[in-house]
C-alpha cells in the first residue's frame, strides 16, 4: 500500500465537511494485471432524482522544490486512473487535489492552465490550514 500524502487526512476531513461520504480510503483496484491506488473514493448525493456523484481523488501536497517533477508525477497518476476507471467504473470521475498555494503559484499559470485544458483535468483546491475546499475546477 502506498504511503499517504502529507495532507491526506486534512483533505479527507475537508471533503467530509463538504458533504462527501468516503467509500474507500485508500481506493484500490486491479486493472490489466496491476494494482492501482488512488487516495480516496467518495460519493455525494446530488438530488433525490439524480442519484450520486462518484469521484476518485488523488491528493498531492507539492511540498518539494522539484515542482515540475511533482507535476509530471501527478499528471501521470491522473492519466492512469482515468484510463483504468474509464473501463472499470466509467461513472466515477478522477479529481486531483492540490493545496491553494500550489494552485496560486503554479496551477493558475498559463503553462499549467493549457495542460489542464488539453487533458480535461478536474481539480479540487484545498486550504490545509483551514481544512476546507476552496475551489472545484471541472
Amino acid at each position: 500500500m502506498p504511503k499517504k500524502d502529507l495532507y491526506h487526512d486534512l483533505v479527507r476531513l475537508a471533503l467530509e465537511k463538504d458533504g462527501w461520504v468516503i467509500t474507500h480510503d485508500p481506493m484500490r483496484f486491479r486493472w490489466r494485471g496491476r494494482t492501482i491506488w488512488p487516495d480516496l473514493g467518495l460519493e455525494k448525493v446530488i438530488a433525490a432524482d439524480k442519484g450520486t456523484e462518484q469521484i476518485a481523488v488523488e491528493i498531492k501536497s507539492f511540498t518539494t522544490t522539484a515542482l515540475m517533477n511533482s507535476f509530471y508525477e501527478a499528471i501521470g497518476q491522473y492519466d492512469i486512473y482515468v484510463a483504468a476507471l474509464s473501463e472499470l467504473d466509467p461513472e466515477r470521475k478522477v479529481v486531483l487535489a492540490i493545496p491553494q498555494s500550489t494552485y496560486d503559484d503554479f496551477f493558475s499559470t498559463e503553462f499549467a492552465q493549457v495542460i489542464l485544458k488539453i487533458k480535461g483535468m478536474a481539480l479540487l483546491v484545498y486550504d490545509p490550514e483551514k481544512i476546507s475546499i476552496t475551489k472545484w475546477i471541472k
